[in-house]
């Protein structure tokens, strides 16, 4: 659990009335005049199931109507941060996760539990260790709304031609990379890849803390994987490049090769689940497994995507936005939404819903995204202050593993020692 309320700004936490739920409990009789509320986001894909979320919601509550703001989310943290700095109308913006940490040390976010004013049995639906991401203390500034975990996808028809079981994907990182070479060796066919996403920073602490390392302290402040379990996360990266079951390329470019039948395994986000059971329809069977293991270690994967954070000021605005939030929490809406996007449930006990129990039912490859849930830890933040130039290092040294011209041991170090002083203003 990170500490933010130390990155808190003193200013901007007013207290707010509660919203109402959808339905039953509507917005109260002194706040109906129409009231509308500014939701950024920057779901593409997605975008028909989240504004069907709103219609719904506001067909329920006919005083209030969201207006929804999309960026690309390349480029969502920066118009946010526009938007917020000239003091346009923002009430609720979604925030990538390791990004949550600046936006409370650069803005004026609202402790949830507060504009809860006591009633946050909204808030106690999700599972806890998605709230962690944005708890400090008893305050919780951010709760989950688009998390994926990275899953094994694989191709039962490329395992056959290699001679491989396609009902046993590979367990360990010893087994992913034996069985890619494999692959690579039999079918000529590239075996293997790992998501490198954002500069290659969420899949390398992806691997290292899935190794048992720490890739950043608790107020990431400081970058801790130069250890003897991060070095040997980060060898078996570079060894898939060596062996040549990984060819050297993009996120985008391994996607592609495995959605058209050219590559053996891939891990990356379960967001991708749908659109990778779609593209495999007519060409390939397709196999979803677990996050493989390094050794008996348990299981620790960092959830990506982003969070939900509120800026409401106190009035009718921040009681239309705690209802919306209200609404989207409760676990037939939440439920839908993980369902039509893609991303994991968020709340306890997803399948005690009738609808998603059926849905998993149909659609058994989501099954283990589910299994996986209670494996998954919060993804690190950054601070305030040299974040690009350390994520620029760590984009840098996966360039260097994968030219292995030096090994893991000796690059991983200068790596760890270049992020911590690009970090230095925040110690």
């Amino acid at each position: 659990m990170i500490n933010l309320k130390k990155l808190r700004l003193s200013t901007g936490l007013a207290l707010g009335l509660v919203g109402a739920l959808a339905g039953a409990m509507a917005i109260p009789a002194n706040a109906r005049a129409e009231t509308e509320i500014t939701f950024y986001h920057y779901q593409t894909g997605n975008f028909k199931a989240l504004r069907a979320i709103f219609d719904e919601f506001e067909a329920a509550n006919p005083d209030i109507k969201v207006k929804d703001v999309f960026a690309q989310s390349r480029q969502i943290t920066g118009v946010l941060q526009a938007a917020l700095a000239a003091e346009r109308p923002v009430d609720i913006a979604t925030v990538i996760g390791k990004n949550i940490s600046f936006f409370l040390n650069n803005t004026n976010a609202v402790d949830m539990v507060e504009a809860s004013k006591g009633d946050t049995a909204w808030l106690e639906a999700y599972l806890p260790n998605f709230l962690d991401l944005g708890r400090s203390g008893d305050a919780i500034y951010a709760i989950p709304h688009a998390y994926g975990t990275p899953m094994i996808y694989y191709n039962k028809d490329i395992f056959k031609k290699a001679g491989l079981d396609p009902q046993t994907p590979p367990a360990t990182w010893d087994a992913f990379l034996e069985m890619g070479t494999t692959i690579m060796d039999k079918t000529g066919m590239a075996g293997g890849a790992h998501l490198q996403a954002s500069m290659g920073d969420y899949g390398t602490m992806v691997m290292v803390n899935n190794a048992g390392a720490t890739y950043l302290n608790a107020e990431g402040t400081r970058a801790e994987f130069d250890t003897p379990d991060g070095i040997a996360a980060l060898q078996n990266w570079q060894d898939m490049a060596t062996s040549g079951m990984m060819p050297i390329a993009s996120d985008k470019d391994w996607g592609t090769a495995f959605m058209a039948g050219q590559m053996g395994m891939y891990i990356t986000s379960s967001a991708a689940l749908r659109g990778f059971n779609a593209a495999s329809k007519d060409k390939f069977e397709l196999g979803v497994a677990n996050y493989p293991l390094f050794g008996d270690k348990p299981r620790r994967v960092s959830n990506s995507g982003a969070a939900l954070m509120l800026y409401a000021p106190e009035g009718a605005r921040r009681d239309a936005s705690m209802a919306l939030l209200r609404f989207i929490s409760q676990k037939p809406i939440a439920n839908r939404w993980a369902r039509e996007s893609g991303y994991m449930p968020l709340v306890k006990d997803p399948l005690s819903d009738p609808d998603m129990k059926a849905y998993v039912d149909s659609f058994p490859l989501v099954a283990p995204v589910i299994a996986q849930m209670a494996d998954t830890v919060p993804t690190n933040v950054w601070p305030a202050k040299g974040t690009l130039e350390a994520q620029t290092i760590i984009r840098a040294m996966l360039d260097e593993l994968w030219a292995a011209e030096r090994p893991a041991a000796e690059i991983v170090p200068e790596a760890v020692a270049a992020v911590n002083a690009s970090l230095s203003p925040n110690f």
